[in-house]
């Protein structure tokens, strides 16, 4: 795919995102897509391999059960023609409902587009942040 069609289906999926519209966030991936957060799913349940449409659904619903987002903004895109791959950067400031402890995360995002569609995403967020923030104090 041309670079400009790369980014676009990037870009409208974090629009849809951003509004929380799941069945955009579905139409503008595969049937068969891999949503991956990494992370310690006992504390983190976003943080695991979620598959298809209906995992997208799981992983935004958790995401927004233990998440609330200040602020959440990709800043740094890079497309690869020839792999059909892009490549975010960006910055979000999050609050873990259980705790109110608030955290910056400086993430990482892969996509794999596949006839014009996200057929792979991959978060690589700081798990460590996040941990520290959704963590119940244990005495």
């Amino acid at each position: 795919m041309k670079r400009d069609d790369l980014l676009a289906v990037v870009k409208n999926c974090y629009a849809a995102f951003a509004a929380r519209d799941v069945q955009r966030m579905c139409t503008l991936s595969a049937p068969d897509c891999i949503y991956e957060a990494p992370g310690v799913a006992e504390f983190m349940p976003w943080a695991h391999r979620h598959e298809g449409h209906e995992g997208i659904a799981k992983f935004v619903a958790a995401l927004d059960e233990h998440l609330l987002f200040d602020h959440f903004r990709p800043s740094t895109f890079v497309a690869d023609e020839t792999q059909d791959m892009v490549v975010v950067l960006g910055r979000a400031e999050c609050r873990a409902r259980a705790t109110s402890r608030s955290y910056v995360n400086n993430w990482a995002h892969v996509f794999q587009i596949r006839d014009g569609k996200v057929a792979v995403f991959r978060e690589y967020p700081d798990t460590a942040a996040q941990l520290l923030a959704v963590q119940q104090l244990r005495p």
